[in-house]
C-alpha cells in the first residue's frame, strides 16, 4: 500500500511593470470561433461637449454656450481578456463569491446603525 504524499507549492506574487488598476462599469463579450471566452471591460462616461463658447464682461462669465456632443455617453473599452472556458468559469465563481461577501459586509454596516 502506497502512502499518499502531501505536496505544498509556494506561489510568489509580483506585479508586471505595466500593471495598473483600471475601473470598470461593465463588460461585453462572447465566445470566439475557437471556443475561447472574450470579454472587454469598459467604463461609461458622460461625453464632453464638442465645444464651449464663453462670453465674459471684464472678469465675469456672463454666458456659456455648449455645443452638445453627438452622443451623451462615451463607452470607453479599457482592456480585453481572452481565456479558456474553464478559467472564465473559475474567475466567475470567484467574482460572485467576492461580491456576495461585499454585500454581506454592506448589510452588517447598515444594521449597525
Amino acid at each position: 500500500m502506497e502512502e499518499s504524499k502531501t505536496k505544498r507549492t509556494r506561489i510568489i506574487y509580483s506585479k508586471d511593470p505595466a500593471y495598473k488598476l483600471v475601473p470598470a462599469t461593465g463588460a461585453w463579450g462572447g465566445v470566439s470561433p475557437q471556443r475561447e471566452i472574450i470579454v472587454d471591460f469598459y467604463v461609461d462616461n458622460l461625453r464632453s461637449p464638442d465645444s464651449v463658447e464663453i462670453t465674459t464682461v471684464g472678469e465675469d462669465i456672463k454666458k456659456e454656450d455648449r455645443t452638445p456632443a453627438e452622443s451623451p455617453i462615451d463607452r470607453v473599452l479599457q482592456f480585453g481578456i481572452v481565456m479558456r472556458p474553464d478559467i472564465a468559469r473559475s474567475i466567475g465563481k470567484f467574482l460572485v463569491k467576492k461580491a456576495d461577501e461585499a454585500f454581506v459586509g454592506e448589510q452588517k454596516e447598515e444594521g449597525d446603525n
